[in-house]
Formats: C-alpha cells, sequence, structure tokens
C-alpha cells in the first residue's frame, strides 16, 4: 500500500505539488521554461520505480544534456527518499548520433532509463513513459507513435511536458484537443508569473518576497530575455504563430557572429559589396557591406543609417563610400518610388555595372528574401549579434493563403521598416552570380497532413483515457 507523501517536506511549490498528487493515468503539461517541472517529475518518477516498485521508467528528452540532468535529479531524490541504487550505467542502445542512454538499476529491480530524443529507443518499451520537452524536438510525432502503445495497449502511465514552440507543434495540437474536450487527459498549466506568485522568487533569491519583490523579478527576468516572442512562448504559454514571423529568432543568434569594422579598415577586406534601402524622412536609408569571405560565406562589416538627410546629401554619402572602397564591386539600390532619383545619380557617377537598381516588386522581393533566409539556415551569411537587428529582421512576417502559399509583409517599429532586412536583402542580391528560385511551400498542406496524421492516431484512444 503506497504511503502518502508530504511534498511541502521536500521543498515543492503548489503548483509542483498539484502535478505530483495527480494520480491521472495520461498528464499533460503546458508550462514555463525553468519553473523546475523536470525536477518535480524526477521525484514521481524515483516513487514509482524505487519507493512502490510499480514499473520501470522511461525518460525521452530533446537532448542527452537534459537526460544527464534528470538522472541527477533523480540519484539526489534516491538518496533523500532512502532508495538503494544498485547499479549506475551509461551506455548507447542504438547506432545513433546523440543516442546516449543513463541508467539508474535500483535493489529492487526496477529501473529509470533516460533517453535522448530518438523515436527509435521507445519502440516496445514497457513502462512508464516521460516525454521531457515534447515540442523542443523536430520528430514530436514519431516519438509519440513509438511511445503511445505503452499506454494505450499496456496501461502504463505517461507524462507529456513542454513549453511551446509555435502553433505546428503535435503539443500544441493535444493542449487544443484538451481544450476542446476531444482528450480526458490531465492538464496543468502554469505561466513564469504564476509559478513566481507561487514562490519561485522565493526559492530563487532564498527569502521571503514582497509583492512589490517578486514583480521586480519577473521584470529582471523579461528584460534578461528581451525578446517579446520568446517571452510570451516559452516563459508565458502563449504559442507564436511561427507562421507569421519569417526569420525565427533562434535563425538570427546561429548566424550572429559577424564583427562590424570601422570605416577605415574596410579597404583592407577582400571583396565588398553592399545593399541600399532608400527612405528619406520618416524611415531610415540603410547601407548595408557585406565581404565576401570566400565563395561560400559572406560576413557583415559596415552598417550605415541615414535619417532625415535629403537625397543630395545622401547621394554625397553613398558616393564617398564607393568612391573610397574600390573593393565595392557592385552596391544594390532600391530603386522603387523615391529610390529612383538617387539611384539615377549614383549610376550616373559610377556606371550601371557598379550601381544596380532593383525595383521591389512582389517577385524581387520574394526572391531576396528567401535567399536571405536560406544563407542564413546554411550559415553562409553571418550578421551581428545586435537586439536592434535581431528586432528588424523579424519585421517580416509571412501569411499563409488558403492555397499554402506565403505572402510577406512588413510591420514598422522604431521608425524601421525592416529596412535593414531589405538592406542585407540587397547587399546578397549585389554579391549573387546567379538567379535564386525560391522554394515551393504549402504549409496549409503540410498542416492538414500532420492533423490527418494525429487523427488516425488517437482514434484508437477510449474517450474515458
Amino acid at each position: 500500500m503506497e504511503r502518502k507523501i508530504d511534498y511541502r517536506k521536500f521543498g515543492f511549490l503548489p503548483y509542483q505539488i498539484a502535478w505530483l498528487e495527480d494520480t491521472s493515468q495520461i498528464k499533460l503539461y503546458e508550462k514555463s521554461r525553468r519553473i523546475g517541472l523536470t525536477y518535480a517529475q524526477a521525484f514521481e518518477d524515483v516513487l514509482d520505480a524505487a519507493i512502490f516498485g510499480k514499473f520501470n521508467v522511461w525518460f525521452s528528452s530533446n537532448n542527452t544534456t537534459n537526460a544527464r540532468e534528470y538522472i541527477d535529479y533523480c540519484k539526489k531524490y534516491a538518496s533523500a527518499l532512502n532508495a538503494v541504487i544498485k547499479s549506475e550505467t551509461q551506455r548507447t542502445l542504438l547506432d545513433e548520433a546523440d543516442a546516449n542512454t543513463f541508467v539508474i538499476t535500483f535493489s529492487n529491480g526496477k529501473k529509470i532509463t533516460a533517453l535522448s530524443s530518438s523515436p527509435n529507443q521507445l519502440h516496445g518499451k514497457g513502462g512508464k513513459i516521460v516525454l521531457d520537452e515534447f515540442a523542443r524536438r523536430d520528430n514530436e510525432l514519431e516519438v509519440w507513435e513509438a511511445a503511445s502503445p505503452a499506454a494505450l495497449v499496456w496501461g502504463y502511465p505517461i507524462r507529456i511536458i513542454s513549453t511551446h514552440r509555435g502553433k505546428q507543434s503535435v503539443f500544441y495540437s493535444f493542449v487544443k484537443r484538451l481544450e476542446r474536450g476531444e482528450l480526458t487527459w490531465s492538464h496543468h498549466r502554469t505561466t513564469f508569473v504564476e509559478a513566481v506568485r507561487q514562490g519561485l522568487a522565493d526559492k530563487a533569491l532564498k527569502k521571503k518576497c514582497t509583492p512589490e519583490e517578486q514583480d521586480a523579478y519577473i521584470e529582471k527576468i523579461k528584460k534578461s530575455v528581451g525578446d517579446p516572442y520568446i517571452w510570451s512562448q516559452q516563459f508565458m504559454c502563449e504559442p507564436q504563430d511561427e507562421n507569421e514571423t519569417f526569420i525565427p529568432f533562434s535563425l538570427l543568434e546561429y548566424a550572429s557572429g559577424a564583427e562590424l569594422l570601422p570605416f577605415s579598415q574596410l579597404r583592407e577586406c577582400r571583396e565588398l559589396y553592399g545593399g541600399l534601402d532608400i527612405a528619406r524622412k520618416k524611415n531610415f536609408s540603410l547601407l548595408w557591406l557585406n565581404e565576401k569571405v570566400t565563395s561560400t560565406l559572406s560576413v557583415t562589416r559596415y552598417i550605415l543609417a541615414l535619417q532625415g538627410e535629403a537625397f543630395t546629401r545622401q547621394n554625397e554619402k553613398i558616393g564617398e563610400v564607393l568612391a573610397e572602397l574600390p573593393n565595392l564591386r557592385r552596391l544594390c539600390t532600391d530603386a522603387t518610388g523615391m529610390g529612383i532619383g538617387l539611384t539615377d545619380f549614383l549610376q550616373e557617377r559610377f556606371g550601371t555595372a557598379r550601381v544596380e537598381g532593383v525595383t521591389f516588386t512582389a517577385a524581387t522581393k520574394e526572391v531576396m528574401a528567401f535567399r536571405l533566409k536560406k544563407q542564413l539556415e546554411d550559415h553562409s551569411f553571418l550578421i551581428p549579434a545586435d537586439r536592434v537587428i535581431y528586432d528588424d529582421f523579424q519585421l517580416i512576417k509571412q501569411d499563409v493563403t488558403t492555397s499554402g502559399n506565403i505572402r510577406l509583409s512588413a510591420g514598422t517599429k522604431n521608425d524601421s521598416h525592416a529596412d535593414r532586412f531589405w538592406a542585407a536583402a540587397l547587399t546578397l542580391e549585389a554579391a549573387a552570380e546567379g538567379a535564386y528560385v525560391p522554394p515551393a511551400v504549402h504549409v496549409a498542406k503540410s498542416q492538414n497532413d500532420l492533423t490527418r496524421r494525429l487523427d488516425n492516431i488517437l482514434s484508437g484512444w477510449k474517450k474515458d483515457y
């Protein structure tokens, strides 16, 4: 017979205790980052395996580091609960990258095994399944297909724990189905603010916090996150529609690392290519220069913003740049609307081979935008690690039409109408040696296929699960 546990004695907060006291077969937790859910889950799993001897536990996370951290939590709780660990091993079950497993065997013969995210490791496993950071992996559906028979066929528990990762994820689909009553699994949800109100700041700051101190702590973390998109999704449980953001924040971080140079050092660069997005008063005219370091790598070296200056003055400044930098091979300008005049001036002085005017149409913008995104993904275009640039690039939004095609648009923030993005896109156009053909994207069709596949998988679940 199970003995009742006083979870407060172990320092758990109310939302963690609510999770631990919930004995439902299938539980899903929609959570903020870093509020201690994996920590609490490790306690539940040690109870089930080592103390009550119910079943083996199979813990799957999105990477080996998280699996290792979870095992450390389990060892800590095993010691606190006087559970005897018979052995601890690390081994590779499959010949796959990042497929290490960490196994704790208790004196009663039950095991806790922490796995990587490979769905192949979950096939045929009998026991309790814990899917940690479920949405933070690219193979959600395959992992679920491998794990779900443990509950469906044999009645073992499943725990699904994750922060959000957009509205295209399987995890988000589960949440929406729960909200519509299509699934009757147990559903928990805790935002970062809710966790702080329930004592998270007290634990972090090691003191009893006043409401004002809680507010200050929340604001501190929010400022350290910096990006409202990340704050909403990963801390406030508000999934963001990734179809709306053309350049994900994670991609910008991945492509950062370029070092800007003072103008005096630009002559030392091998080959320079430039883009000029033109404006007169409200928005910037933005000059962006890349160095072509190798045949496949362009690195941002110089950015010049001109705002509120007459076109005659802009012509002088851009002309000085072209005159001073003979290694600036080509400059592509926005030759649309008010940009026509400035483009004509520059071409008259430096020639059409060196200054190329680009007329912005839906088709040309699509080509340039997708080329920029592809080069960020390939790590063949590096940008500075600058929050202003990140915000500007994220002003580009994509709308998915009913036929599944993508339509680009740009918002405005801090007097920028994605000026840096388009200047960078023009720069890559200047360096391009051939035409770029954007991929055919049919997001709507892909999502419908995912929905149908999920419907088929979940059709075997009884209403009372």
